[in-house]
């Protein structure tokens, strides 16, 4: 046999013990994998059954008080909290760890090296490092903000900033939007749809929280004076602090400036606080850029509409068109704005600013490095969101992951279209609304891979204070580009990487990668929990857009269908006001009422995907039904379903004293309707649990949609 052909049968029979040998450690190394997979999610079922345990009060009756059976437990794990502390709740937890995460990944950054792939991550260490040291009072800082005051009109609490009474508040606000984008007394939302639409609304930030600030915000007299007592002491401190003020001349302006803000809040948010109005389904007042003079004089021009989006946007909006939204809050806010004295509106104006600029005082509370990262992820969420999705370290491929998620999905959906088949919806309805379902065809996750700081500025060799005043104007200059446009860096409607929050799109569901850890989610989980926290924010966000509002067309000309969904908000309406204070006129916010129609909502579809799901595993595959179930945790797989629901709401508040066992509404908060309330109105619930009709969580009237 020649030599070369010898040559060819060695290397042939070489080649093939390689391929064989390659192919064997494949295979081991795939039975290694899954073998480790095997033994990890045994110990995080293990470790989910020992959490679910902890946190439950066995001793609680789950048809008298689902949340204290499946929850009870869970502040005694809880950091403890003292007076003025922020509610801790298994979502709030989520967030902290992401945190946590981003700021380990800043962390890691390199911030010496030279590599031109690298320039943005350098800009965020520089920032993220100055952050860390610097001092919360010195001279620098107060040199900053004494310009800072300087160059918006000066400061009446501050005689060397030259302020005068001939302060043009308009002009101020209007020029700290366009450079920060703070949007203080006048809101504005900016839709590019071909031809630019401005939205002059209210302003989505307050210094009074958020459900004390509102129309229809019902507090008794000695409430009321323990906030504004509090605030007054917060504004007081904060002004001796940044600008080296004694308290004799604190005290009074801090006074002001909160009941300013009072005042202010009697006329926001009605939509959501208040029962509608005879004309509340008017249509929208829209307007021509270049008639806002006329819109001016409607109130008293007192409020100067033109130049105020002409300096926020920094060019003409002559042929913009521009729609009036809340225009009972404008005309409050004219009233208010001529009746006060300038000084006041002043000193409102700058220390709404200053508070954006300052660190919190307490550095016990609210320590640099999460602070930092917090600050960093607020101006710069896509770039952070991409470095964060980039570089999280997860136990499994993404890929895998999103087949998961699509999977639920694609199952929760169908649960949907089937409950649509129900007797007594009109067939008109029912086209009009399986037809919107098949729009959503997607579960993914934002879309930002080629976010880049190139419009930042170099921040080298700089103060932080400096660095922070360029970081806040990129962030404003960004906010600009939505009119032309552009992408901003920051959109409060879109969902970032970063996000605990799930939100429907056009064509489907964009989930935030923040979401998906424990207690939320784990690849391993049994599909009872998966459904039950996952499933049910999918299943919500479906409902949600199945549930009509003012703006359909089709649906809304249908009577029959919409006195049903009121007679539905109404339910829950009486439900939630009698749960709260024990009388059923008394509570109107909307926007909650919704909330609560699509949590329930939510929850029957995701549960009957999940039996569906059930349904379709083979009965003979014990291995996939057996860890629907938690080791050592003695509840059937749809118990726990509803146990999984419950926990992923667990919350602990700050309370100075138990309330009063004979007060049973003291211990009546709108967090324990979220699990109470949502659970009480699901007929599976009460029968999973044995709960006899009439019982606290099976009342005989149910609120039920979907």
């Amino acid at each position: 046999m020649p030599r070369f052909v010898r040559l060819s049968l060695h290397l042939c029979v070489a080649l093939s013990s390689a391929i064989a040998l390659s192919c064997f450690a494949f295979q081991v190394a795939a039975q290694r994998d899954a073998s480790n997979r095997d033994i990890e999610g045994k110990i995080i079922r293990n470790a989910k059954a020992t959490e679910v345990l902890k946190y439950m009060n066995l001793l609680a009756d789950p048809c008298n008080n689902f949340y204290e059976f499946a929850c009870g437990k869970w502040p005694e794990h809880q950091p403890q909290l003292e007076e003025g502390d922020a509610l801790i709740s298994v979502q709030t937890q989520l967030i902290q760890r992401v945190q946590t995460d981003v700021q380990r990944l800043l962390d890691a950054i390199n911030a010496k090296t030279n590599s031109k792939r690298n320039v943005d991550k350098r800009k965020i260490k520089e920032f993220y490092m100055s952050c860390l040291t610097v001092a919360r009072s010195s001279d620098m800082q107060k040199n900053f903000l004494m310009n800072f005051v300087k160059e918006y009109n000066g400061m009446p609490l501050l005689s060397v900033t030259n302020w005068n009474i001939n302060y043009d508040w308009v002009q101020v606000i209007a020029r700290l939007r366009l450079n920060y984008g703070f949007d203080f007394l006048i809101g504005m939302d900016v839709e590019k749809k071909g031809r630019a639409v401005i939205s002059l609304t209210e302003p989505k930030t307050t210094l009074i929280p958020r459900n004390l600030c509102s129309a229809g915000s019902a507090l008794d007299a000695d409430k009321r004076d323990a906030i504004s007592e509090q605030l007054q002491t917060e504004v007081s401190k904060n002004l001796q602090a940044w600008l080296a003020l004694r308290a004799d001349e604190t005290d009074r302006v801090a006074g002001d400036i909160i009941r300013f803000e009072f005042e202010l809040c009697r006329f926001m948010r009605e939509e959501e606080s208040l029962p509608p109005s005879k004309d509340s389904k008017s249509e929208r007042i829209v307007y021509e850029g270049r008639d806002l003079s006329d819109l001016s004089k409607q109130f008293g021009n007192i409020i100067n509409f033109g130049k105020y989006l002409d300096i926020s946007l920094n060019t003409s909006t002559a042929n913009v068109e521009i729609v009036m939204q809340s225009p009972r809050y404008f005309q409050h806010l004219a009233r208010v704005a001529r009746n006060n004295p300038k000084p006041t509106l002043t000193n409102y104006i700058m220390y709404r600013a200053l508070s954006a600029i300052n660190f919190p005082r307490d550095e016990a509370k609210y320590p640099p490095a999460p602070y930092c990262t917090e600050l960093i992820m607020r101006y710069f969420p896509k770039f952070i969101g991409q470095l964060y999705y980039s570089s999280t370290n997860i136990s499994y491929h993404r890929s895998a992951i999103q087949a998961d998620l699509e999977q639920l999905f694609g199952t929760i959906k169908e649960a949907l279209r089937e409950t649509l088949n129900v007797d007594g919806l009109p067939e008109n309805a029912r086209r009009i609304f399986q037809n919107k379902l098949m729009l959503y065809e997607t579960l993914s996750f934002p879309k930002n891979k080629n976010a880049n700081l190139r419009d930042l500025p170099s921040l080298e060799r700089r103060n932080f204070w400096l660095m922070q005043d360029i970081v806040m104007k990129y962030r404003g200059y960004k906010e600009q580009q939505r009119f032309y446009g552009g992408d901003a860096e920051v959109d409060e409607n879109s969902v970032e990487y970063t996000d605990i929050q799930m939100k429907l799109e056009e064509n489907g569901i964009v989930t935030g990668w923040g979401i998906l850890h424990p207690p939320f989610y784990d690849y391993v989980y049994a599909k009872s929990l998966k459904y039950a926290i996952i499933g049910q924010r999918i299943a919500r966000e479906l409902v949600g857009a199945m549930i009509p509002d003012e703006e359909e067309t089709e649906i809304t000309r249908d009577e029959s269908v919409m006195e049903a969904f009121n007679n539905i908000s109404e339910c829950y309406r009486m439900q939630y006001s009698n749960f709260l204070y024990n009388i059923p006129n008394e509570f109107y916010n909307t926007s909650k009422l919704r909330e609560l129609m699509t949590d329930s909502a939510g929850l029957n579809v995701a549960f009957k995907a999940y039996l569906a799901w059930l349904e379709s595993v083979d009965p003979s595959n014990r291995e996939i039904l057996r860890r629907e179930t938690l080791p050592g945790v003695d509840f059937t797989n749809t118990q726990l379903f509803f146990i999984s629901f419950a926990q992923s709401r667990c919350y602990a508040k700050y309370m100075s004293e138990p309330p009063p066992t004979f007060l049973p509404l003291g211990t009546h908060t709108e967090e324990l309707f979220d699990v109470n309330g949502v659970l009480a109105n699901n007929v599976e619930f009460a029968r999973e649990f044995g709960c006899t009709p009439g019982a606290e969580m099976n009342p005989d009237e149910k609120c039920t949609v979907y």
